[in-house]
């Protein structure tokens, strides 16, 4: 009996360090960054077939779109034991086939970055995708580097980061050990290690501790406009009514900000955030300060709020995803639509916004939706978002935010005040959570169970159905009317947002969220530099005589002429654009058209109450 259990004792040890032994072991050296590439390096698991297919990600959660990483692999190599190189098939660009595998030791290749690259389109969100810019700062996230074997992403990774001696990396990953310059990850699969985006650069951080979570805030900002306590300082209030909005507690004990800060926009042509279950990456113009805070309240908001779903909600497709051969969950509503709209109740629910703005958020999300078709349905959209409806994605953060609003006032219409979105999305929680997914087709009977059976018929009717969304109904409900536009229009420049490019002391348009009609018919694009306005040069002295001065004197017919400097990439050069169009009168985009009711009735000012807080 002592012997067998001593031998089990030895067979169990032996085969617990073996085990140990079989993971993926990466590393990728900073400090040798040529022409923005790095080179990665992997030691192999053990692999005990007669051959395998090494792939990096055709698609990752929260993008929607097919981005093929492997574009941006080159110079890929196999070796055995004796350092020999093996042979091999590109099966696409994102899969290369080896034979005799049992004798794979080593794996090698080139990773270009892709917020700098020739490679064409489509260009990656720079959120999701890499930046190597040698002695200044890298933005790793691992699907642009680390791959797979076929079947075998559930094996441990370790990654070896070797960086610069003076630079720090911010990761939310928490089992990292840090030994002279080399940083060694432990991460327990794949699905977590994509999970977590790692930005390296001279260090610009700041913690907070929100209840029982820290949460690092770290900054790159090249020109030192901004900084992590300055950020800091914007989304700590924020943070705090997060927190009470999800019962007090946050559902996670660690979550990154990763911050960077460009003067010059991104190949992508898009600025914003890309979120993960303990992170989120920014990527956001260089602006002034007092422009930028909002932008980072409000995006923070929306990112932070994914710590709900899809971390603790989701369904099938995403609790499992496949990075290959995707398939579309049809609840878009709730990953991206509620999320959004929880970001700007969050605000004015605790104090952070008021009454007037939280209208005009809501009425740009009226807008906005206004620009999409109507006619789909939202889970045929959804599970479409990849293909034929990819068009109609983006009003994820319009419609999508809409549903979430009409949703959440009924829950509190049916249950006089007392339970709504935010409720709902504690018990779903409880019911599903990180580890457990939901049905596709049994998610709406599930919210049926926990609510009331006329959300079942909202559901059919405005989410699975394409009726137009109840949103003047609703928001009757909480005593708040439409007001007649029709005499609301106005000579405009466009409707666009102005910032200063530190990098060449020009005005720069740093967002078009909010542009007009005219803003539209003229051609203005994010990170257009203006150069010259109505033949006067603009100069950041003389803007407000220059653009005030035509505003104040301009008419109907009168011809704009605008030269911008426009440049397709970091590296392109600028290249002068003349724009031009005759003004006409626009509706504002965001113009203020709700208003609260000057005659409502208790019950409704209760109920607007009980949604936003007394205002």
């Amino acid at each position: 009996m002592k012997r067998f259990i001593l031998s089990f004792i030895f067979f169990f040890v032996s085969t617990l360090f073996l085990y140990s032994e079989n993971r993926y072991e990466f590393s990728v050296d900073l400090t040798k960054c040529v022409k923005d590439k790095l080179l990665v390096e992997l030691m192999t698991p053990n692999l005990n077939s007669n051959e395998v297919i090494y792939r990096l990600p055709k698609i990752v959660p929260g993008t929607y779109e097919i981005l093929n990483f492997g574009r941006f692999v080159s110079n890929f190599k196999v070796y055995d034991s004796l350092g020999t190189e093996m042979e091999f098939e590109k099966l696409d660009v994102n899969s290369w086939k080896i034979i005799n595998a049992k004798k794979i030791k080593k794996l090698s290749y080139e990773v270009e970055d892709t917020w700098d690259t020739e490679i064409k389109e489509p260009y990656v969100f720079e959120p999701g995708g890499s930046n190597f810019e040698a002695g200044k700062n890298f933005v790793l996230n691992p699907h642009c580097l680390f791959g797979f074997f076929e079947g075998m992403k559930g094996v441990p990774y370790q990654i070896n980061i070797i960086r610069p001696s003076d630079f720090f990396g911010a990761c939310s990953l928490t089992d990292v050990v840090s030994k002279g310059n080399v940083d060694t990850y432990s991460i327990v699969d794949y699905k977590e290690l994509q999970d977590a985006p790692m930005m390296y650069n001279v260090p610009d951080t700041t913690v907070l501790n929100i209840g029982e979570t820290q949460v690092l805030i770290s900054v790159y900002s090249l020109n030192k406009i901004s900084s992590s306590k300055f950020i800091s300082e914007q989304i700590s209030e924020i943070l705090f009514a997060q927190e009470e909005y999800l019962g007090g507690v946050l559902p996670i004990k660690k979550y990154v900000y990763l911050i960077y800060l460009t003067s010059t926009g991104g190949i992508s042509g898009s600025s914003g955030a890309l979120e993960h279950s303990y992170s989120s990456m920014y990527f956001l113009p260089e602006m002034d300060q007092k422009y930028l805070s909002q932008t980072i309240r409000d995006v923070s908001a929306h990112e932070f709020f994914h710590i709900v779903t899809p971390l603790n909600i989701h369904a099938e497709q995403i609790g499992d995803f496949n990075f290959n051969d995707p398939q579309m969950s049809k609840h878009l509503w709730l990953y991206e639509g509620t999320t959004e709209y929880a970001s700007g109740l969050v605000q004015i629910k605790y104090g952070n916004m008021s009454l007037s703005d939280y209208l005009k958020v809501i009425e740009s999300k009226v807008s906005g939706s206004k620009g999409f078709n109507d006619s789909i349905s939202f889970t045929l959209m959804s599970e479409g978002c990849l293909k034929q409806y990819k068009d109609q994605y983006s009003n994820v953060y319009q419609k999508g935010a809409l549903i979430g609003m009409c949703l959440d006032i009924q829950l509190r219409y049916l249950s006089k005040g007392k339970y709504g979105l935010q409720e709902l999305m504690v018990d779903l929680s409880k019911t599903y959570g990180k580890n457990k997914s939901f049905k596709d087709d049994e998610l709406f009977d599930q919210i049926v169970k926990l609510t009331y059976p006329e959300i079942g018929d909202f559901f059919h009717n405005y989410v699975e159905g394409n009726k137009p969304l109840p949103v003047k109904e609703m928001l009757e409900l909480v005593g708040i009317g439409v007001a007649d536009a029709s005499g609301n229009k106005q000579i405009s420049i466009g409707g666009i947002s102005i910032g200063l490019n530190t990098a060449t002391n020009r005005l720069m348009i740093v967002n078009t969220e909010a542009m007009d009609d005219f803003g539209k018919a003229i051609g203005y694009q994010e990170y257009d530099e203006l150069i010259k306005f109505n033949g006067k040069k603009l100069t950041v002295n003389n803007s407000q005589e220059v653009i005030g001065g035509f505003v104040q004197n301009a008419k109907e017919g009168d011809e704009l002429l605008v030269v911008v400097g426009r440049r397709k990439s970091d590296t392109s050069k600028t290249k002068k654009i003349k724009l031009k169009a005759k003004l006409f009168p626009v509706l504002p985009a965001a113009s203020n058209n709700l208003i609260p009711f000057t005659n409502a009735t208790d019950e409704q000012l209760k109920l607007r109450t009980d949604w936003i807080g007394k205002h």
